[in-house]
């Protein structure tokens, strides 16, 4: 079978470079130079759902850029039955960096000194202007995947020890991963609660009302899984009442949805340190995940199975 791949996007020099080299005699197009090489491609390559995907009427096989898959493109998915692998693994250093900026910007209050001091403000040496330690904390990370390993191996630098649940206990190298039934009784102990899991049918909501109530007065939650994972309603009252502070790059809505990107306003609040999605998006990642999925879309089309394909549960 001759297969045609079709990139969502219009790629830059090096990415071509990568795209062609890694798929000697295949056609591939993208926009600018095929704006409806869609129609006829085999294999579509995505970063976002395109408004044009329900007119992709011959693709057998999706890959898409990001370590998540949209739900638009897992439902095109599903009703044509045609498989969908991720190409998660390839920016979770950058996104656990991401973390330890969040963590680092809320304990040492970096974005309010910096605004002080360009208003002309020079803090006092107070017992309320003192900073936050990270050594000596303790860290719960929900989700142990590609992500949450890289975030433990940071947090052992910084002196914070680390525990993690899942769905499957484990012991993990020096890390213990236990299971979520344990969550209320580790919620109430740590410093840190780090989201890195992925939005299921189980997982949206799981951080609710009863977690968060737990939580020890001025524990830091950070999130970058996914925005539904934790109940939006129940981290307003949190943030409210003064007993958690928390770091966001994964939202609830994203433009142009309406209330986009939390109908709550969480993104204002003033113990949230908000930034846009942006965790995974760095030139490094990006090179990462270009290379993993013109190598799996590779696998593809020479018969083998592709790596990171979507298990039934993410369907």
């Amino acid at each position: 079978m001759v297969h045609k791949v079709f990139i969502s996007w219009k790629p830059e020099e090096w990415e071509i470079a990568v795209w062609r080299g890694m798929l000697p005699g295949v056609k591939v197009s993208w926009p600018s130079i095929d704006p409806h090489g869609y129609r006829e491609a085999t294999v579509l390559v995505l970063a976002q759902p395109p408004a044009w995907l329900g007119e992709a009427r011959r693709v057998e096989f999706i890959q898409t850029l990001s370590a998540g898959v949209h739900p638009r493109i897992i439902e095109f998915a599903r009703r044509r039955g045609i498989p969908v692998a991720s190409s998660k693994g390839c920016n979770a250093a950058a996104v656990a960096e991401m973390v330890f900026a969040h963590l680092l910007a809320i304990e040492k209050r970096v974005c309010t000194l910096d605004r002080e001091m360009k208003q002309g403000v020079w803090e006092p040496y107070t017992r309320e202007t003192m900073l936050g330690d990270l050594e000596g904390k303790k860290m719960l990370i929900l989700g142990f995947g590609n992500i949450g390993l890289e975030v433990a191996r940071r947090a052992e630098a910084f002196g914070i020890e680390v525990v993690a649940v899942a769905r499957k206990p484990r012991i993990t190298g020096k890390w213990p991963v236990l299971s979520v039934k344990d969550l209320p009784r580790l919620i109430s102990v740590v410093d840190y609660i780090v989201v890195t899991l992925p939005l299921t049918p189980e997982t949206r909501g799981l951080v609710d009302a009863e977690l968060l109530s737990r939580v020890k007065k001025g524990a830091v939650l950070i999130n970058v899984g996914r925005g539904p994972v934790v109940d939006e309603e129940a981290l307003l009252e949190a943030l409210g009442s003064g007993r958690l502070r928390a770091g966001i790059d994964v939202w609830w809505r994203y433009p142009p949805e309406e209330d986009a990107p939390s109908p709550k306003g969480i993104h204002r609040h003033p113990a949230v340190l908000a930034t846009p999605h942006k965790a995974g998006w760095t030139r490094r990642a990006k090179e990462k995940c270009v290379r993993f999925a013109a190598g799996n879309v590779a696998r593809y089309i020479s018969g083998r199975e592709p790596l990171n394909l979507l298990t039934p549960l993410g369907y």
